[in-house]
C-alpha cells in the first residue's frame, strides 16, 4: 500500500455541499409542509440522516488519520475527546435552548404544543438531569449524543485501519449490526422517562464506520471509484431503481411481508435501507468524481461546513415552531418551512462569526477550514 504524502488543506466543495443538502432536508423533513414530499426518502427508502451520518464517517476517517499520522496516538486521543467534547456542549445548547422554548410558552400561553417533549413540562428538573447525563434524548435532541460515542470510536477503529486489519474493523461492525436486526425492538414505555432516542446506536455505528473506512483509504492513496466497474454500476442502478419504485410507485417487494418492516427498519437500519442507500451514495460518488461541479454549490457548502452549530440550533428553532399554530394553510406552511431555512443559514453565519473562525482543520460535524480551497485527490497529487 502507497501513502500519499502530501496531506489536503483545503475543503472538498463537494462533501460540504451534500452535508448542507443533508442538513436541509432534515430540517424540513421536521415539518408538517408539504415540501417533504421531495425532501424526505425522495430517493428511495432511505433519508438524509443516513447520507449525513455516512458523510461524517467518511470526513471522520479522513481527518482524524491525517491527525494520527502526523501526531501519533495520543494527539488522535486528544483530538477526538475534544471534538466529542465540542459536540457535547453544542447538545447541551440544544436542551437548554429546547427546554427554555417550551418553559416560556407555557408560562406565557398556559399550554404546550403536544409536539413538545413531555417530560419539560412534567418535571421540569428531571428532565434536565436526565437530559445532561444523555438518558433523555427527546425528538430533535437525540442526533448529537449518538456522534459523541462515534467520535470517541476513533482511536481504536484508526489504530485498527493503519495496522491494516480493515476486515476485523468491519466485520466486527456488521456482526453488531447483524444482531440488533434480531434483537426484540426496545419496549421505551417501562423505561420511562429514561429516553436514548430513536437512533439505535448500535445498528447506525455500521454506517459511520463503513465512511471512516472509506475515509481512511481515500487519504491512503486506495481510490474507490476512479475506474468503476460495469457489473457493479448495473447492480447498483437496478437496486436504486427496485427501492424507487417501492417507495414511489408501490412496486411489490421481494420478500415475505413479515420481513417487510424488518428491512425498512428505520431506529434498526435495516437491509434493505442500507443497501438501498449504499446504492444510491455509489452512484452519487461515481457521477461526482466524473462531474465535481454539478455537486457543488456554495450556499450549501456554506451550510456544510457548520453543520454541527446547524444541527444543534435547528433542534431548538423547529421546537419553538411547533409551538405555534403556523402550519394551517399550505401558504403558511410553505412560509415557515421556508423561515426555518433563513434560520439555519443565519446560525451558520453565526458560527462563522464567532465560534469557528479560530479552528485550523476540518472535522466530522463542522469544524472550520479554508472556505474556497479545494482538497485534491490521490491521483492529482501524484501528478502534481
Amino acid at each position: 500500500m502507497s501513502k500519499i504524502e502530501v496531506l489536503p488543506k483545503g475543503r472538498d466543495l463537494r462533501f460540504d455541499t451534500l452535508r448542507g443538502l443533508f442538513l436541509v432536508c432534515m430540517t424540513i423533513n421536521h415539518l408538517p409542509t408539504e415540501i417533504r414530499a421531495w425532501t424526505d426518502q425522495s430517493l428511495g427508502p432511505f433519508s438524509a440522516a443516513e447520507g449525513f451520518v455516512f458523510l461524517s464517517g467518511l470526513l471522520a476517517g479522513w481527518v482524524y488519520t491525517r491527525k494520527y499520522r502526523a501526531g501519533g496516538y495520543g494527539a488522535l486521543w486528544t483530538a477526538s475527546a475534544n471534538r466529542a467534547k465540542t459536540i457535547y456542549y453544542w447538545h447541551l445548547g440544544s436542551l437548554f435552548g429546547a427546554f427554555v422554548v417550551v418553559q416560556l410558552t407555557e408560562h406565557f400561553m398556559g399550554y404546550c404544543a403536544p409536539t413538545a417533549p413531555r417530560l419539560f413540562f412534567e418535571h421540569p428538573f428531571l428532565s434536565l438531569g436526565l437530559g445532561v447525563s444523555l438518558l433523555y434524548q427527546p425528538g430533535l435532541l437525540d442526533l448529537l449524543p449518538m456522534y459523541c460515542g462515534f467520535v470517541l470510536l476513533l482511536p481504536w477503529v484508526l489504530r485498527a485501519l493503519e495496522a491494516g486489519r480493515q476486515s476485523l474493523v468491519l466485520g466486527l461492525s456488521a456482526a453488531v449490526w447483524l444482531a440488533v436486526q434480531f434483537a426484540p425492538p426496545i419496549d421505551g414505555a417501562p423505561l420511562y422517562p429514561i429516553n436514548t432516542g430513536s437512533f439505535n446506536m448500535l445498528g447506525w455505528q455500521m454506517l459511520f464506520l463503513a465512511g471512516v473506512a472509506i475515509g481512511h483509504a481515500r487519504i491512503s492513496g486506495r481510490a474507490q471509484v476512479a475506474r468503476p466497474s460495469r457489473w457493479v454500476m448495473a447492480l447498483a442502478l437496478a437496486v436504486a431503481v427496485y427501492g424507487f419504485g417501492i417507495k414511489h410507485f408501490d412496486w411489490p417487494a421481494a420478500w415475505p411481508n413479515r420481513t417487510y418492516g424488518m428491512l425498512l427498519n428505520k431506529p434498526a437500519l435495516g437491509l434493505f435501507r442500507l443497501a438501498d442507500f449504499g446504492c444510491v451514495a455509489y452512484l452519487v460518488a461515481v457521477f461526482g468524481q466524473r462531474f465535481p461541479a454539478a455537486l457543488t454549490f456554495r450556499p450549501l457548502a456554506f451550510l456544510g461546513r457548520h453543520s454541527l452549530a446547524v444541527v444543534a440550533i435547528q433542534s431548538v428553532a423547529i421546537t419553538a415552531m411547533l409551538q405555534f399554530p403556523l402550519f394551517e394553510s399550505a401558504l403558511s406552511r410553505t412560509t415557515s418551512a421556508g423561515a426555518l431555512i433563513a434560520v439555519i443559514f443565519a446560525g451558520a453565519w453565526l458560527a462563522e462569526r464567532f465560534f469557528d473562525r479560530k479552528k485550523p482543520d476540518e472535522g466530522p460535524l463542522g469544524t472550520r477550514q479554508t472556505p474556497d480551497a479545494r482538497i485534491v485527490s490521490p491521483d492529482d497529487a501524484r501528478a502534481a
